[in-house]
């Protein structure tokens, strides 16, 4: 193998993961930054998790991503430990549509796709239209990798050594060790599955050589969540050996049962002279019978996670997370009051940061330093809820009661990033302030027209959380529209200014990171009255 063939692999590699970035983020972007959403929204229903886990890892493309968020969640209090066992099984199914993808032949016209992909991109000023640019360009670069890599690949067919690993790989062990190892190295099962693929395309492997290397991908794959959960709490850590027993399980499942029957002529029936797209099935298949035979066992693999990391050298139980210890705590009425009186107050926070955030920006003057304390009393209060919605879960509340802890999780989640949102507003404020920046007469006129408009759903969603008057959502509704109508024309016109007067393009930055604050505080202040209404209509 020569050096320019080596070098041909590594730079296909590199194009590869790069389209993969590009694509998972294209499909995060078309999502409208609502995946993170998606997990958190969870209800207790297994079915329903484990369909959001195959959901959000076929979109970002990657299990390990999914898995690094729940270890987050769980560090966070966000999610509980046995919550997160179905989306774990779904993740693993969701991860197989990347070895589909990959198996598509789309020959020339992989250039073709990225070329169309980056001139949506450069050239149109249209978020969704610019997400699907970052998909075509994303797969086109995935195949133009793919193709650049098996030609450099493709003289190893001469190496007797490499052709002795191959056959070795038919070992049960030597197989799975290599599939771990290369995944671990690379960090992605789909960049090592593209490299396997990509040696099927040049004819260098055929579906058996690579069965057992597909099991050692699986157990390697999990190598990035348990780094991410290394500095996390115990909880977030056992959400990785989760995600790492339920491969060991697929691993030992079916090297037993790639030892007793042919499943090799499955899937070469099942995709006749198409090594490619055998071994994608093989992922897939494996995958999904896995989680199939996990599925009514789930909170086995919960247990294992608590036997292997257990609390103060004891074995938990799965039983409530958070123990009540008082009478109060164990109130689930009293708690769902308690929660909504604080509720109440973190909105007020919330809602005067947004106030001052948006009238120092218009008055020239900066007010970091008091939304950024506001900011510390809101993550407090948000950390508090958290706490005490743990609680209300462990007191085994009735389905009512079940439901509003549902819909105060989630409001207490937008008002925490509506504060955020406000941070953001301050620092452009602040940063106006200290460079001596201006927006243009016409720009704070457009920053007034959307800052009344967001005052007036602030006012209604106050008089909704005073009264229980859902009547007003219709108003806040119709203003969340004007926001994203006018952050749409606003944003246009602001590129044109830029591109008439090059002096403004600092301040031309600010103001466009500016508009998606103020839009992303009106979708969270619709999603706060709809849950408030809801919650209303309910009692």
């Amino acid at each position: 193998m020569r050096f320019t063939d080596i070098l041909s692999v590594l730079s296909g590699l590199a194009i590869f993961l790069y389209g993969m970035e590009v694509m998972g983020s294209g499909f995060k972007h078309m999502a409208g930054g609502k995946l993170q959403d998606v997990l958190e929204k969870l209800t207790k229903k297994p079915f329903i998790a484990m369909m959001a886990g195959m959901l959000v890892t076929a979109l970002v493309q990657s299990s390990g991503a999914t898995t690094s968020m729940l270890v987050s969640f769980v560090n966070a209090g966000i999610m509980k430990v046995t919550q997160t066992v179905y989306v774990i099984l779904g993740s693993n199914v969701g991860t197989t549509i990347t070895g589909h993808l990959m198996a598509m032949d789309v020959g020339m016209v992989a250039p073709f796709l990225s070329f169309i992909g980056v001139c949506l991109i450069m050239f149109v000023k249209n978020d969704r239209l610019n997400a699907i640019g970052e998909i075509m360009m994303g797969l086109g670069f995935v195949f133009i990798g793919m193709d650049t890599m098996s030609d450099g690949l493709a003289p190893l067919g001469s190496s007797a050594f490499f052709l002795n690993i191959l056959t070795g790989m038919r070992n049960p062990i030597f197989g799975i060790l290599v599939g771990f190892v290369l995944t671990t190295i690379v960090q992605s099962s789909s960049a090592s599955l593209g490299i396997i693929q990509s040696l099927a395309k040049s004819g260098l492997v055929q579906i058996k050589d690579v069965m057992f290397f597909n099991l050692g991908q699986n157990i390697g794959s999990c190598t990035t969540a348990m780094l991410a959960s290394l500095s996390f709490n115990r909880d977030a850590k056992r959400v990785s050996i989760i995600n790492f027993t339920f491969n060991i399980v697929n691993a030992v499942l079916f090297t037993v049962l790639y030892m007793i029957f042919p499943f090799d002529r499955l899937y070469q029936a099942l995709a006749p002279g198409r090594v490619v797209e055998q071994i994608a099935l093989m992922h897939t298949f494996t995958n999904v019978i896995t989680s199939l035979v996990c599925f009514p066992f789930a909170n086995y693999l919960a247990k294992v996670a608590y036997l292997i990391i257990p609390d103060q050298g004891s074995i938990k139980t799965l039983q409530p997370e958070v123990e009540p210890t008082t009478k109060t705590e164990n109130n689930s009425a009293f708690n769902i009051f308690s929660i909504n009186i604080e509720m109440s107050n973190m909105f007020n926070i919330v809602s005067s940061s947004i106030r001052t955030g948006l009238k120092a920006l218009l008055e020239h003057e900066s007010e970091l330093q008091t939304i950024s304390d506001n900011e510390k009393q809101v993550n407090l209060i948000n950390k508090g809820i958290s706490k005490n919605l743990r609680l209300l879960m462990a007191s085994n509340p009735n389905m009512e009661e079940s439901r509003q802890a549902a819909t105060l999780f989630s409001m207490n989640v937008d008002l925490e990033r509506m504060s955020d949102h406000a941070v953001n507003i301050a620092e452009a404020g602040d940063d106006m302030t200290k460079n001596d920046l201006s927006f243009t007469v016409v720009a704070y006129d457009e920053i007034e027209h959307l800052a009344d408009i967001i005052f007036d759903s602030l006012d209604a969603l106050d008089k909704i959380i005073e009264t229980g008057n859902h009547s007003l959502f219709d108003k806040i509704k119709s203003n969340e529209d004007l926001i994203d109508e006018l952050c749409f024309t606003y944003r246009n016109i602001e590129v044109e200014r830029m591109r008439k007067n090059t002096e403004e393009a600092e301040s031309g930055v600010i103001y466009s990171e500016l508009l998606i604050d103020i839009e992303r505080i009106g979708d969270h202040i619709m999603n706060v009255a709809e849950n408030l209404c809801l919650s209303y209509e309910g009692q």
